[in-house]
């Protein structure tokens, strides 16, 4: 299917349930959101955490991300496996502790007691000559197609606190001083901001797209009338998350 008839479909998902509205004498309008869908019967909870792995000098943070597949309820309880492992704050932000060590990161659902994501920290001090660490936050975000997110790189131990944005996949988006900016295409990409003063240093923020998003639909004519038998053509409004186009 090319993208203009997808954007056609799309429309039509929006304009059928109004015209079934206006037959059965209901006053119509546009769905201000989609509904919340359950779970299929027997399927599994999963939590997927992010980044997976990170290297971290003692006392340095990172935040971490958390997504919960098959519930409606994404919400999660962050905790530390390890006992002096460090801490994690609710929404995510660990700060690793004075000794050296591996660690585990871990989000468990809500819903589903007993399933949980792990990311595995990795502290260690930081060797003469090698003190540039550089992070980046957030470490995960998810976004409708074409949209944005802004990310912020912190650089440490160097003169220089500057850091060079890349994206690591091609087509995968741009990224300009931090902003990111998603492709039309859905995919899992990948932030990558390198310090300036040591090339060989470096953090990644990861980014789930989705699909292109409906955001509105506007039905053109809004009315009218038309003989028995007779045809009469209809045109779409199709606003989406990548802009608005015209549909007929």
């Amino acid at each position: 299917m090319n993208r203009a008839n997808t954007r056609i479909a799309l429309a039509l998902a929006f304009v059928l349930p109004l015209a079934a509205a206006c037959e059965g004498g209901a006053s119509p309008s546009l769905p201000s959101g989609a509904p919340v869908t359950p779970p299929p019967a027997g399927q599994s909870v999963v939590v997927v955490t992010a980044p997976p792995h990170v290297d971290l000098a003692p006392g340095v943070s990172a935040r971490f991300a958390a997504s919960v597949i098959g519930t409606a309820d994404r919400s999660v309880t962050w905790s530390v496996t390890e006992v002096g492992g460090g801490t994690v704050d609710p929404n995510g932000l660990y700060t690793a502790p004075a000794v050296e060590g591996i660690f585990h990161v871990r989000a468990g659902s809500s819903a589903a007691p007993g399933v949980s994501g792990v990311s595995v920290v990795t502290v260690r001090k930081v060797a003469a000559g090698q003190g540039v660490v550089v992070s980046v936050t957030p470490a995960a975000a998810t976004l409708d197609a074409c949209g944005k997110a802004t990310f912020a790189a912190s650089v440490t131990g160097a003169t220089s606190t500057e850091a060079n944005w890349t994206v690591l996949e091609a087509g995968g988006g741009t990224v300009a001083n931090g902003v990111y900016s998603a492709p039309q295409a859905p995919g899992t990409y990948h932030v990558v901001a390198t310090s300036v003063a040591d090339p060989t240093r470096s953090a990644t923020g990861t980014v789930v797209v989705g699909p292109e998003k409906v955001m509105s639909v506007t039905v053109d004519p809004a009315s009218a009338t038309v003989n028995a038998g007779g045809t009469l053509t209809f045109g779409a409004l199709v606003t989406t998350s990548c802009g608005t186009f015209a549909s007929r």
